[in-house]
């Protein structure tokens, strides 16, 4: 008989299923689907195939993780329409899609660590302690919830340990490990050989805060598991998703899918601007000053919502420190932190992130030391709808 580790807390719990979220949810893309691999060229799924687990795909410059920018009602709602930015390929290698989950924010959204924080510097993470490095450890020094880490040497990649399997006299079998990896989110088994083997350069960690982590996934899990939205297509929705967050100067992209002709009304808040008719189908693109938009079809009675939204941000430097002054010019939106980051052709790679005390976060004035080979920032923001920042600023 096989025994399966087992959660001894709630907060333990709640690390599970968040991580089971992302690797077991089954999705069928309604248009053939752009997925991230190693291969030369670009890979599709094709549409109408079942799919397990959430993309991968690295999207670090348009701000679109599942989970994090993008709130799960979003992306489910997003699955079922076939204009919807999951289906367009974004920036990053072999045509990935614009809407994805990494590595390192897989591992972060199952231990409920809400900073953005790159592989690079996943061990500065505040309670992300190193149990022993690359492999220097056995199967019986792992606990459940253990983070794999490598950076460097060939592999930057972070997992988590989601189950040991022993038999009936402790002796260990297996290890199943979780994570985004190309092209799905999934986790894997591995005997306590061919772990060793995948995994012989890696580090071990634990984090220590797990158990400040407050169970509250039923909302999340419903949708997730009972709503099935994903499979209704939306008679009026946006490219982001239902509930999403766009910044100005984006295109929002308005699709229509009505059995009978209409009227679309669109609100900024409760204040009709603007009205048109609008046949079956409609694809209508937008251009929107800042606020809380909300699209009705008049006879069919469905809605979307969305929000714009637009920050300020200024910055001076004096020899070497930086003072920032942000506002998110929205009283729904609160400042989270900011970030340091190099230049870079793909991506620019964190340096570092500041966390801020709630009166920088109040005042919205905060002055650093730049490190060193630091040259841009941002400030990241929460509303209702996700995190959002502004574009990339040099410093």
């Amino acid at each position: 008989m096989f025994i399966s580790s087992s959660p001894t807390t709630l907060a333990q719990m709640g690390v599970l299923r968040r991580a089971r979220q992302l690797t077991d949810f089954k999705w069928t893309p309604v248009k053939d689907f752009p997925a991230y691999t190693k291969k030369d060229g670009n890979f599709l799924f094709p549409a109408g195939e079942e799919l397990t687990g959430f993309p991968y795909s690295s999207v670090e410059r348009e701000d679109k993780f599942i989970m994090e920018n993008i709130s799960p009602e979003s992306f489910l709602s997003a699955i079922a329409n076939p204009y919807s930015k999951l289906y367009q390929a974004g920036h990053g290698e072999h045509g990935a899609s614009s809407f994805g989950v990494v590595c390192n924010s897989f591992v972060r959204y199952a231990l409920g660590i809400p900073t953005r924080v790159s592989t690079n510097c996943f061990l500065t993470i505040p309670g992300m302690n190193l149990i022993a490095q690359r492999g220097d450890y056995t199967v019986d020094d792992i606990q459940l919830l253990d983070v794999l880490y490598a950076y460097g040497n060939g592999r930057n990649h972070v997992e988590l340990i989601t189950d040991i399997i022993r038999t009936e006299a402790n002796e260990i079998l297996e290890i199943e490990v979780s994570g985004a990896i190309r092209p799905l989110c999934s986790r894997r088994r591995f005997t306590v050989e061919r772990f060793y083997e995948e995994f012989k350069i890696f580090d071990l960690c634990r984090y220590e805060y797990i158990e400040n982590i407050p169970y509250d996934d039923d909302a999340t899990d419903e949708l997730i598991w009972n709503s099935h939205i994903e499979k209704k297509r939306p008679k009026i929705t946006v490219d982001n998703g239902n509930k999403s967050n766009y910044l100005v100067g984006d295109e929002v992209l308005l699709s229509v899918f009505s059995d009978t002709d209409d009227t679309v009304e669109l609100f900024c808040g409760d204040t009709l601007q603007k009205s048109f008719k609008v046949g079956k189908t409609a694809i209508i693109p937008l251009n929107l000053n800042g606020g809380y938009y909300t699209a009705k079809l008049q006879t069919a009675g469905e809605a979307v919502e969305f929000c714009v939204n637009k920050a300020s941000v200024t910055h001076s430097v004096e020899g070497n420190t930086i003072t920032v002054c942000a506002d998110p010019c929205d009283e729904r939106s609160e400042i989270l932190y900011m970030d340091f980051r190099r230049k870079g052709s793909r991506i620019a790679p964190l340096v570092s992130y500041e966390n801020l005390t709630d009166n920088e976060k109040k005042s919205g004035r905060f002055s650093r030391e730049i490190p060193e080979n630091a040259e841009n920032f941002k400030v990241y923001y929460r509303n209702a709808y996700g995190v959002w920042t502004h574009p990339m600023k040099k410093i």
